[in-house]
């Protein structure tokens, strides 16, 4: 694939998706990511509003082939809309791999730091305090990382704090799973 600076030349992605998405090189610079094929071809089909499945090997890059879309598409709205609310919901089956994540796409925002792009992202999977969900629920990010079992609960909880997250989901554009596993018994009943 091409390197997204190559792609925000091309005004397929907005150039602060590019600028998000680098990697430390050698002496600390910054250098442009290049895609692997699935990846641009992942962003191609999000591009055109179309669902997308993604299977290929570990370490192959499947989190970014629906994190740079959802990153390029909440750019884009955001210069249209601020007004705060959750765009994308990504669906871990562990809250370890929700967590892993978080970090990742962390050192991705820092890249971001001063350019104005005001991209939030926030993890919801029970692991949080009262304050902290408290915090989401009055102001929401953009990019909601959760699990299984705290989708259900939000979903279905009259608990106030809950219905919030969910009633700032309104008009949600992306519901990723990440990860679908097969599960038997009680797990696989939940």
């Amino acid at each position: 694939g091409e390197t997204l600076a190559d792609l925000a030349s091309a005004k397929i992605i907005h150039p602060l998706t590019a600028a998000m998405f680098r990697l430390r090189g050698k002496e600390g610079s910054l250098v442009p990511l290049k895609l692997f094929k699935h990846q641009q071809d992942a962003l191609a089909v999000a591009s055109a509003g179309r669902s997308y499945v993604v299977t290929t090997g570990t370490g192959s890059g499947k989190s970014l082939a629906f994190f740079i879309p959802i990153v390029d598409r909440i750019i884009k709205a955001k210069l249209q809309d601020r007004t705060p609310r959750t765009r994308a919901i990504i669906v871990y089956p562990m809250n370890a791999l929700a967590n892993s994540q978080a970090e990742e796409i962390g050192k991705f925002l820092q890249n971001l730091e001063g350019e104005g792009a005001g991209l939030t992202i926030a993890r919801y999977t029970g692991q949080e305090s009262a304050s902290e969900r408290a915090a989401i629920a009055q102001d929401p990010p953009d990019i909601l990382l959760t699990n299984f079992v705290m989708l259900e609960l939000i979903l279905t909880r009259f608990e106030e704090v809950d219905r919030k997250v969910v009633e700032h989901c309104k008009g949600l554009e992306f519901l990723v799973m990440d990860e679908l596993h097969t599960y038997r018994g009680r797990q696989g009943a939940d």
